[in-house]
């Protein structure tokens, strides 16, 4: 016997599409609710069956090694009618389910069901929570309470997977939007760059875009990784940034890094790359003059008294590299380190071979 079709049969559907069920995605999260419900119940099956318009789906599964049936021996289809639970003691007595080709079977006839529905926060059922034994029995009050907070339980699981999704579309939006906005300015600084006649003006927009860069690496390490109490491994954003400036230096510069794992949080790995991107400037812009060739190296790593230290060295002019302290880059700098709790200290290399920017600070989360 096929159920009737429930009155709010479209608005059903619809709840099952939003609620992402019928495609196995929420089987390993509900798989836990359908082995207590069987152990609760001392029953050797147990399912949590959406009901659809052709068929019951199940996302989640013990004692029976299927996905999902038709109708004609979905016993959920009549759960579904229903405001609390649907037990029958004795399937081949019950005139819904006597004809049901899973009673029938004579080689493992299943004849026992009791389903809780799943139903949304708008009233909504979806399916049910439901057990099956192969004998005729009855559940005791607290084995029938149990499937019903199982089934609630099932229902919060789905939701908490739709909040989640959602959540996760609105971040892809947003971080489409960033980037485009970053992107825009980029461009738009290197546009008035090469339209302005002034090498200053333009010395200083190749500082913004630089900027802009570093931000925009913050921007894709923050997208890419959970970020927690764990905080961002900034490797591979250091990497970005040192990378990108390489990019727009002199070709006669040759500039690489090396940084031992750090772990930072979201607003200390900003400031650490805005501190690099002005350590690597400054000793682009006044280590090689009238394009002397060269190389910058960053390196950072702890030391035996667990502190970092980041330092940033090149084989330039040296002592008349020497950055104002007073001017915004070392203003920068000094902000940056303050922000990190470190100390910041540059000037001409000991063997008179360059210049050496230096940064020591604790690192406030352990590194993986």
């Amino acid at each position: 016997m096929l159920a009737p079709t429930p009155a709010n049969q479209a608005q059903r559907l619809a709840a099952i599409r939003e609620f992402d069920l019928g495609a196995q995605v929420h089987t390993q999260r509900l798989a836990g609710l359908v082995d207590l419900a069987s152990q609760i119940t001392d029953c050797p099956i147990a399912l949590i069956s959406i009901v659809r318009e052709e068929g019951q789906s199940f996302e989640a599964a013990c004692g029976l090694d299927v996905e999902g049936t038709d109708l004609q021996r979905s016993v959920c289809s009549f759960a579904i009618l229903q405001e609390d639970i649907l037990e029958i003691e004795d399937m081949r007595a019950d005139p819904r389910t006597a004809d049901n080709p899973l009673v029938t079977d004579p080689a493992d006839p299943l004849l026992f069901y009791a389903g809780a529905p799943i139903v949304t926060a708008d009233g909504v059922v979806l399916g049910s929570l439901c057990v099956l034994d192969r004998r005729p029995r009855r559940l005791g009050d607290q084995q029938r309470q149990a499937l019903r907070v199982l089934a609630d339980q099932a229902m919060r699981m789905l939701e908490l997977h739709k909040a989640l999704r959602a959540a996760d579309e609105l971040r892809r939006e947003a971080d489409h939007r960033v980037k485009n906005s970053l992107a825009s300015i980029a461009a738009m600084t290197r546009m008035t760059a090469r339209r302005s006649k002034s090498e200053e003006t333009k010395a200083a927009l190749a500082q913004v875009e630089a900027r802009i860069a570093a931000t925009s690496a913050l921007h894709r390490e923050l997208y890419r990784q959970d970020i927690g109490a764990e905080g961002i491994e900034v490797s591979d954003y250091i990497a970005q940034i040192v990378r990108h400036l390489a990019e727009t230096a002199p070709e006669e510069i040759a500039i690489s890094c090396r940084i031992e794992p750090l772990r930072l949080r979201g607003t200390q790995a900003s400031a650490l790359g805005l501190l690099i991107n002005e350590m690597v400037s400054n000793a682009i812009k006044h280590g090689f003059p009238e394009e002397r060739p060269g190389s910058i190296r960053v390196v950072g790593r702890l030391d035996e008294a667990q502190t970092y230290v980041l330092t940033c060295t090149d084989d330039g002019i040296g002592g008349a590299a020497k950055p104002s302290s007073s001017g915004l880059g070392g203003r920068l700098m000094q902000a940056s380190a303050l922000q990190l709790g470190g100390t910041m200290e540059h000037g001409p290399r000991t063997d008179g071979a360059g210049y050496l920017a230096e940064l020591r600070f604790m690192p406030p989360l352990p590194a993986d």
